[in-house]
């Protein structure tokens, strides 16, 4: 009996994969956590909330928009360095002037400017990242490297937060130091990704216009209904996970009656509770599924280990149910981006466009971060909170609709089919 060789990706190549999507996580999620919050405060102390939602929410627009085409376009690419490491590099690079541009910012329209920049380079250089594992490691390990990729993003943000501890009134460091450890991911990923799979046996790439930019942003659901299926459910997952998320420091001041010092002191152990546990569990995971190819009961495992965790929150009115919410939102969420990527790599319509589709993948994360806080206010304003009657938000109902949205993501798992 012939004996079966495993084939494996070369261990740089996941190196670095992992490294390259750490350092960007760590230069895309800094601001987000702190840094432009910082920059609206010193440009207009007085409407410091309203000037941070609108850079936020056009530069979540950006990336909805940008990420499938800069994987169309890196699908396309025929160069003598290959098709992913010219627009990884490029991108991660171009984070440095955009940091600088926010850094310097002295109004709305220059911060804005700069943060539009920031995104479009790390949406390049993220695409092109991404389609690395459809490119170059083999199907049998992709569930595994999947897995350490999510653990890589979600470790990713620890970085930032230890950064604004150390320089909390630096705001230009803030902001130049991320941005320079992503360049240097792209350093790393130039080296450790030369010779690992060129791109002469790829047929020559079709013309790049219009038409094509603009299709490149949607895709036929009758092409691939487990890729529509599968799209749909991390829509739902992170919609659940936005939903409640963005107003978790008013919950607790709210249903817990916690000042904002209390309030925000628990977020931030509750917080750091959630990235442990995601990066746990994204890696146990990964290697489990890889070994089982059981994707779909991961899936599984994962929205419900999310609807506990939002039903869990609908009755809430102690601190010690928020830690096992957390604990349980937490591995849910490590569980699902384990494997999610692996299984779209599996049912996505063509592999010749890898990054492309998962660029439109990529939508279904960006785009409830949009779409939840707006649904967010129209769900607290209905009636009282029938666990904190003294309130005057309706967290039930809150939580409520992310249990419903993370119960119907799982429902749909039995139609994801190869």
């Amino acid at each position: 009996m012939a004996e079966l060789v495993l084939v494996r990706a070369p261990r740089r190549t996941v190196t670095a994969l992992l490294v390259t999507e750490l350092l960007l996580t760590f230069a895309l999620a800094t601001p987000l956590i702190a840094t432009l919050g910082l920059k609206a405060n010193e440009i207009d102390p007085a409407a410091k909330e309203s000037l941070l939602g609108v850079v936020t929410a056009v530069g979540a627009l950006a990336a909805f928009l940008l990420n499938p085409v800069f994987g169309h376009l890196s699908d396309r690419t025929r160069s003598r360095y290959g098709r992913r490491r010219p627009w990884i590099v490029a991108g991660l690079a171009g984070g440095v002037p955009a940091a600088v541009v926010m850094a310097t910012a002295t109004g709305t329209a220059q911060l804005l400017i700069g943060w539009l920049l920031a995104q479009a380079s790390y949406n390049a250089a993220l695409a092109a990242l991404s389609a690395v594992i459809a490119d170059r490691v083999p199907p049998e390990q992709q569930a595994t490297v999947s897995g350490l990729f999510g653990a890589a993003g979600f470790a990713g943000v620890t970085p930032g937060l230890v950064l604004v501890g150390l320089l909390p009134g630096n705001v230009a460091a803030l902001f130049l130091i991320p941005a320079a450890a992503g360049a240097l991911g792209g350093l790393l990923a130039w080296r450790m990704l030369r010779d690992d799979g060129d791109d002469t046996a790829l047929p020559e790439a079709a013309p790049v216009n219009l038409r094509s930019v603009l299709s490149s942003m949607v895709f036929d659901p009758r092409l691939s209904p487990s890729f529509t299926v599968v799209w749909v459910q991390r829509f739902l997952l992170q919609f659940a996970n936005a939903l409640i998320g963005t107003f978790g420091l008013f919950y607790l001041m709210s249903r817990l009656e916690m000042s904002t010092a209390a309030a925000a002191a628990l977020v931030s152990a509750t917080g750091l509770l959630s990235l442990l546990l995601n990066v746990a569990a994204a890696g146990v995971s990964g290697k489990l599924a890889s070994r089982t190819r059981a994707y779909r009961a991961f899936i599984v495992v994962a929205g419900l280990l999310l609807t506990a965790s939002m039903l869990v929150k609908m009755v809430a009115d102690t601190v010690w149910p928020i830690y096992l919410a957390t604990g349980l939102a937490g591995i849910g969420l490590g569980v699902f981006y384990a494997v999610d990527l692996a299984l779209v790599i599996r049912v996505m319509p063509g592999s010749a466009d890898s990054a492309r589709y998962l660029g439109v993948f990529n939508i279904a994360k960006a785009l409830p971060q949009s779409i939840a806080p707006a649904v967010a206010p129209l769900l607290l304003a209905v009636g009282g909170d029938p666990v904190a009657p003294a309130a005057d938000k309706n967290y039930f109902l809150l939580f409520c609709g992310g249990a419903v949205a993370a119960l119907l993501a799982t429902a749909l798992t039995p139609l994801i089919r190869k």
